[in-house]
């Protein structure tokens, strides 16, 4: 029970924003044993060199006991085997620690993504997303794994070492200290320059990984155009930018960081002709003095260990900022808990307004969409049927208004039983990298091979998945690499039939597809629309003639709707969408003219 215990507390996710501390206190167990495993590694750090204390005051004895040295030198051996031992069980519990923490963080981000509105999205790119949830959070393993444990051992040893030598003698432990309030002042005012110059950085990685995401998703149209990474503007331009920072900072740091190093080692200086000149005057022993000379270096050098960790620290409180961000981000506003009608499901807008920052997409949209019944949206690009189809699942948030499925407000619908109720099919199709077979799944994990082939028969989607070189197990390459524009709207049309859910979400199914895979897709939403209530979008007309209902919008506004003749009899609006649709449609070159053309651009 226990053990069960343990494992769900290391798989919960993280999903409110952290602090470095909170972090630790997530992995205590493990983090907090490699604490100890590191100080006890630090403190025997010590040991050998107060071994070699007693040798020599063995050795310069009156009559030297050989017998004992050897002791001694094999408890320095064993004390040093020990040390390394324990450094590496430090290693081990911080990594394990640090991974745990890890990996509840990226579960936290990743719940929290699926809590947003999409319009979380539409300010970042998704290459800085990317570069938060594996970058970010693997550069948070340097402070759990590394600066947690190494801070600590970096402390230690100083104080034992001071400790040690003021035991001995104080004077020479005073002056192995004469050096540290100027390394102070001259780290202080490094750590102040390099916090400022970290937000640069971090902001010039965030603007390399969003144009690298860019560059690689535009590839084929950047070498059509005979271009390349370097002649790729923005990308280029912040490349040089991190190149020339670079060379700033190196230039901008190097002085300051000579001198605290400098300052560091400087103690011996000090100490070596004071140890000296009291030897001489017969006030401190050669044992002690020897001692001194090993050991007065080890009292200031690992705090520049720790300096160099806390400088890299300074990018990672930039990483963890960029987590929060996403930790913070707010959830979809939820007014209740409603149990979910039961039943056929209309789709009711009322007055709903709704805006991308300034600019107001939709302007007090009031229609109903009936159960089981086929309403179709038409209107320019830029009217509003696109983000009002993505209201009804809460990919956005209206601003105002009221939108209602089955007679319930959305923002009272369970989230997850309204997205159960509802199958989407966009013009622009995801497919995962997986196989065939492992995309059709995501609408319904548990469903059989025979489930799967009926859904893509139903598509018409089941002979070009058959003559693929595994049939349902062909990986598809990223993004469905392998398959073409129309192939990959039927598969989207046989994952929304194989979810088989009430509502049915149509975004321009058909609209850059040629006329072949038109008819075939076009068959298989026939099939697709058959006992549900759909909301479909269409540009080409001719494919909604038969509608129940049609909403004409223009400028986020509804200008006319009903049935197609009587449209075409009374609305303005629609009567020139469809004499732009026909006159498209029957829109040919011919060969004369295909001629004129090419020798006028000759």
């Amino acid at each position: 029970m226990k053990t069960a215990a343990k494992q769900s507390r290391q798989q919960t996710p993280l999903t409110r924003p952290q602090t470095f501390l909170a972090l630790a206190l997530r992995g205590a167990r493990p983090l907090g044993w490699a604490c100890v495993a590191a100080v006890g590694s630090a403190a025997l750090s010590i040991a050998p060199f107060w071994c070699l204390y007693l040798i020599a005051l063995e050795l310069f004895a009156a009559s030297p006991d050989l017998s004992e040295v050897r002791y001694l030198a094999f408890w320095a051996l064993g004390l040093l085997a020990m040390r390394w031992a324990l450094m590496a069980i430090s290693h081990v519990l911080a990594h394990t620690g640090a991974f745990a923490v890890q990996h509840r963080l990226r579960l936290g981000m990743a719940q929290r993504m699926g809590e947003v509105a999409l319009s979380f999205f539409a300010g970042r790119g998704s290459g800085s997303l990317r570069r938060t949830m594996t970058d970010d959070v693997i550069n948070l393993e340097g402070f759990l794994a590394h600066l947690l444990p190494d801070a600590v051992a970096s402390a230690t040893v100083p104080l034992v070492t001071l400790v040690l030598l003021f035991a001995l003698d104080w004077r020479l432990a005073l002056a192995a200290l004469v050096p540290l309030p100027l390394a102070f002042v001259a780290q202080t005012v490094l750590m102040r320059r390099a916090a400022r110059r970290m937000r640069e950085w971090s902001e010039l990685q965030k603007r390399i990984a969003d144009q690298i995401g860019e560059y690689v998703r535009g590839i084929t149209v950047i070498k059509s155009f005979g271009s390349d990474a370097q002649s790729f503007g923005e990308l280029s331009l912040a490349i040089h930018k991190a190149v020339a920072w670079v060379e700033d900072y190196a230039r901008g740091s190097s002085a300051g960081w000579v001198l605290f190093t400098g300052l560091l080692s400087a103690n011996l200086v000090i100490v070596a002709p004071l140890g000296a000149w009291l030897h001489a005057g017969g006030t401190l022993d050669l044992p002690t003095y020897i001692l001194f000379l090993l050991l007065a270096p080890v009292v200031l050098l690992p705090l520049l260990r720790l300096t160099f960790a806390l400088g890299e620290q300074l990018q990672r409180v930039e990483a963890l900022t960029r987590i929060n961000a996403v930790l913070a981000a707010p959830k979809l506003a939820q007014t209740g808990h409603a149990a979910p009608p039961q039943g056929p499901l209309a789709i009711e807008f009322e007055n709903v307004r709704h805006s991308y920052g300034d600019k107001t997409s939709l302007r007090g949209v009031s229609f109903k969409a009936d159960a089981c019944r086929l309403t179709a949206l038409v209107g320019a690009s830029g009217s509003g049927k696109s983000t009002l189809i993505k209201l009804v699942p809460r990919l956005y948030e209206y601003d105002a208004g009221s939108v209602r499925v089955g007679g319930l407000d959305v923002r009272q619908w369970p989230l997850d039983a309204l997205l159960e109720r509802i199958g989407i099919v966009f013009q622009d199709v995801f497919l995962f990298h997986g196989s065939v077979a492992d995309n059709l799944r995501l609408a319904q994990p548990d469903a059989s091979d025979a489930q799967l082939e009926a859904a893509a028969r139903a598509a018409r989607a089941h002979e070009f998945i058959m003559a693929l070189p595994q049939g349902y197990a062909t990986p598809l390459g990223e993004r469905g690499a392998r398959l073409s524009g129309g192939e990959r709207q039927r598969l989207s049309i046989a994952r929304a039939l194989l979810k088989d859910a009430p509502i049915l979400l149509l975004d321009e199914a058909t609209a850059s597809v040629d006329a072949e895979n038109e008819a075939l897709i076009q068959q298989a939403l026939d099939v697709l629309c058959r006992d549900r209530s759909v909301l479909m979008i269409a540009h080409r007309l001719h494919t909604v003639m038969h509608a129940d209902r049609i909403v004409v919008m223009e400028g986020g506004r509804i200008v006319g709707q009903g049935r197609h003749a009587a449209l075409l009899r009374d609305c303005p609006a629609y009567q020139r969408l469809w004499h732009d649709h026909e006159a498209a449609r029957h829109w040919s070159l011919d060969v004369s003219e295909a001629v004129a053309l090419t020798e006028d651009h000759s």
